[in-house]
Formats: structure tokens, sequence, C-alpha cells
């Protein structure tokens, strides 16, 4: 199977987008993360954890959100096909009468 709608604007645009979906929500909660005080936070390890969590499911929402691009494109490039050249038009210039 040919790779032709894998462009390498569309590699770029996807690695772009992979490793944006990894790291944006990981280092927003290394952030959220440093602002948790363990003297004034009732309980510091929970709330962590609890980022945690929500980082974990934001990347898979962002990595969900790539791969259903992705297959977007493919369809696309499916439903487009290969390239046809059609018929010239009746009566074109430059081109004899029937």
């Amino acid at each position: 199977m040919s790779n032709g709608w894998f462009t390498p604007a569309l590699r770029r645009r996807a690695a772009v987008a992979l490793i944006a979906s990894l790291a944006a929500p990981w280092l927003l909660g290394e952030l959220a993360k440093g602002f948790i005080q363990p003297g004034l936070a009732s309980d510091a390890v929970r709330r962590q954890m609890l980022i945690d969590f929500i980082v974990t499911g934001a990347s898979l929402f962002a990595l969900s959100m790539a791969a259903t691009w992705l297959i977007g494109c493919w369809v696309m490039a499916i439903m487009k096909g290969p390239r046809h050249d059609a018929d010239a038009f009746p009566g074109a210039p430059g081109e004899p009468p029937p």
C-alpha cells in the first residue's frame, strides 16, 4: 500500500501534535504540582495524585484527538482517490469540430 497520503508536511504536523499532546499536559501538571505546599494543603499527596490522573486523562484525550485527525486525513485521501484526467470539452479552442 502506498503512503502517498502521509506527506512530509503531514508527518511534521503529526509529530508536533503527538509531542504537544504528551508534553503540554505533563508540563502543566508539573507546574500545578509546584503550587501545592505540604504544610498548607490538608492532603498534599492526594492532591498530587489527582493532578497525575488529570494529566493522564488529558494526555489520552489529546492523543485520541490526534489519532482522529490522522484518520480523517486518511479518509480524505481515500475519498479523493487517484488523479484522473477527463476528456477534453467538445468545442474547446484549438480542437477540430466533431
